[in-house]
């Protein structure tokens, strides 16, 4: 207990701390997850000796981390991110990703099961859409014609390797994996009937939720229990995190509309302020320098390779398609750019396959160690293509 307790109280600083050290630095082009996840590493059993992460109650904490993060991803998860021509696009655009990295993984000689691989490439094709909103909120441009594009490609890289994952590395077969999922829509879409907020159509449940002295914090309780009851049945019926956090966040949206931000701002601050940064932290401790010198090629190909694989499909999607052919050149690169920031996803890829013994923990360490080093290379890309571009139209406009 002592030594869970200790571990915890530094997982939770840091938890602070990473954000903190993050607003210190110019230019709003670090992710706090990455200095979160660093910091994690130094921490850990191969640097400090501060944190175990075999201490007891703490893989229980990471694994609900994971799951109120994809819970967080799949409430953004708008049809019209995903059904949208450009949706539709981009999601064409990841199947070739997807084939591609998938050659590219089996031709190298990495020494990879079938099953490793194919965790590899969903790797490589992989976006992490909340750091991609958040970075893009952070620059005011969330709401821009850009804005739509990047999000709408960032979707397509979270959800359609969540369904890779489900589908391919997953411990059942393709269809009884299939019917996992149908099983967890059809609780799903029970679920949000029973708790519906339309006018007119409130259940007496969801009567009782929006009845209270403070309505959003019972909301908050209701969300907490679908997503661990949706996390413990995935655990019975064999299906991972990834697929009963975003089942959870389908739930989520039907339940919380976007215009509830106090019931949206107390999920965010239990999410954000514990769980995830307590699944970054861990994740870094896994984080072993010294094997990951052996794979640095590992870490440079990994980069090299994300940039091939899931940015030249986007970009020959963008020229292909009228709905983004107008896009300048640089804001091509930028949505390209954006693309490739995988950190979240990787992370929680690499602990599925690490989980099923389909990965080493080493080579698991160096692709999250490359995720981590993309979420600070992208943002420095696309400040300088942006700030370029800004030179260029203030030229222009001259």
């Amino acid at each position: 207990m002592a030594s869970t307790l200790f571990s915890l109280a530094i997982i939770t600083a840091i938890g602070f701390l990473g954000p903190f050290l993050t607003s210190l630095l110019p230019g709003k082009w670090v992710q706090s997850s990455a200095v979160v996840l660093l910091l994690g590493w130094l921490c850990g059993p191969h640097m400090l000796g501060l944190i175990d992460p075999s201490a007891e109650g703490l893989g229980l904490l990471k694994q609900l981390g994971l799951a109120f993060l994809f819970l967080m991803g799949g409430y953004e998860l708008t049809p019209d991110k995903v059904l949208g021509p450009c949706g539709r696009h981009a999601m064409l655009s990841w199947l070739v990703s997807f084939g591609l990295g998938l050659a590219v993984v089996r031709l190298l000689p990495l020494g990879f099961s079938w099953t490793a691989s194919v965790a590899c490439a969903i790797a490589l094709t992989s976006t992490s859409l909340n750091k991609v909103e958040s970075l893009l909120r952070s620059r005011h441009e969330l709401a821009t014609p850009l804005g739509s594009v990047v999000t709408s490609y960032g979707a397509a890289g979270e959800l359609l390797p969540v369904a890779a994952v489900a589908l391919l590395i997953g411990e059942h077969s393709a269809l009884e994996e299939v019917l996992v999922i149908l099983a967890f829509v059809a609780i799903a879409v029970a679920a949000s009937w029973l708790v519906r907020h339309e006018d007119g159509r409130r259940t007496r449940l969801s009567r009782y939720v929006r009845s209270g002295d403070d309505p959003s914090q019972l909301m908050t309780q209701l969300v907490v229990a679908v997503l661990v009851g949706f996390t413990a049945l995935g655990a019975i019926l064999g299906a991972d995190m990834l697929v009963a956090g975003f089942a959870a966040g389908w739930v989520l949206r039907r339940l919380v509309p976007e215009e509830d931000t106090r019931t949206m701002g107390k999920l965010r601050g239990l999410a954000y302020g514990f769980f995830i940064p307590v699944t970054f932290v861990l994740s870094g401790t896994r984080i072993d320098i010294e094997s990951a010198a052996s794979y640095l090629w590992v870490v440079a190909a990994f980069i090299g390779l994300l940039l091939v694989v899931r940015g030249v499909p986007v970009l020959l999607a963008l020229r292909a398609f009228p709905e983004t052919r107008g896009l300048d050149r640089l804001q091509k690169w930028d949505v390209c750019a954006y693309s490739c920031m995988a950190m979240a996803t990787v992370v929680a890829m690499t602990n599925v396959a690490v989980e099923a013994g389909d990965m080493t923990p080493a080579i698991a360490g160096a692709l999250v160690f490359a995720a981590a080093l993309t979420t600070l290379i992208v943002p420095a890309v696309t400040y300088g293509l942006e700030r370029r571009e800004a030179r260029t139209g203030a030229r222009t406009d001259r």
